[in-house]
């Protein structure tokens, strides 16, 4: 698992922070005009665009976050394109130690016993956009597993974070994205992302143990037809919504259905 192992033993030094095999790329004249480093929370808010939209630079300040949530033992994988950026993001990353140390583990996929290993399923950590962007596309399929399942809703909102991981095309963020500097192409840790969605999702996929949601960038993701990979495309991948009758809402209620062998309501 290159991809775990890679990121596993990067080490977040000084800024900017990137990959270390993707600096070549991403130090060329090409991409320098497309990338930003804010070295602080004052920095950031007190910047003349902060919170504005559009913006389409990746930010090297921020940790990069190539995925989310246990990889190794999910069941629910949703792909993407690149991690956004909200106004708490750098808030988060210089001003709150705990959700710092959150990412940093995630990288090395360490995990509390008992914790939610989907950070942004985690309520901990409900101020942070990242858990509104998330826990706002899933709450109408945490409520139905909930009675599925005859819990409270945390509690299958916390069964739902030890069984769901997300995995980026582009590990760097950005508000809005273009490709300014041939990204999709060349980063290497680009080429990591698809083979651990190639070499380790698929098999799991195939043998009905794993299912693939791709909300973003279908194309790019490049994966084989199955009935366990569900792609969003068009207006579908614009709104990547996950409500209980979407596409992947319905993929994931089905799965966990048959995981547990109940019902779906």
């Amino acid at each position: 698992m290159d991809l775990l192992r890679e990121w596993a033993a990067w080490r977040a030094g000084a800024q900017p922070f990137m990959f270390e095999a993707d600096r070549p790329i991403l130090t060329s004249d090409r991409s320098l005009r497309s990338l930003v480093t804010i070295g602080d929370w004052p920095s950031a808010h007190r910047a003349d665009d902060f919170g504005a939209p559009g913006d389409r630079r990746l930010h090297l300040g921020l940790l990069p976050q190539p995925f989310c949530g246990d990889l190794r033992r999910a069941s629910i994988y949703v792909l993407l394109l690149n991690p956004g950026i909200g106004n708490s993001d750098y808030y988060g990353e210089f001003q709150v130690p705990q959700y710092r140390q959150a990412l940093l583990s995630t990288l090395r996929q360490e995990f509390e016993p008992g914790g939610i290993p989907f950070l942004f399923l985690d309520p901990q950590f409900a101020w942070h956009g990242g858990f509104g962007w998330w826990h706002g596309k899933l709450a109408g399929v945490i409520g139905r597993l909930a009675a599925t399942w005859s819990v409270s809703f945390a509690a299958a909102r916390a069964r739902l974070g030890s069984e769901m991981a997300s995995i980026e095309l582009i590990p760097y963020h950005s508000v809005s994205f273009r490709d300014g500097g041939g990204w999709l192409r060349k980063l290497p840790s680009v080429a990591l992302a698809r083979a651990f969605v190639r070499e380790f999702v698929i098999p799991r996929v195939n043998a009905g143990k794993a299912i693939a949601i791709v909300t973003r960038q279908a194309k790019a993701w490049d994966l084989p037809s199955h009935s366990g990979v569900v792609r969003y495309t068009g207006q579908q991948a614009r709104g990547a919504h996950m409500s209980p009758h979407s596409p992947g809402g319905s993929a994931i209620l089905e799965h966990l259905a048959q995981r547990t062998g109940a019902r779906r309501t």
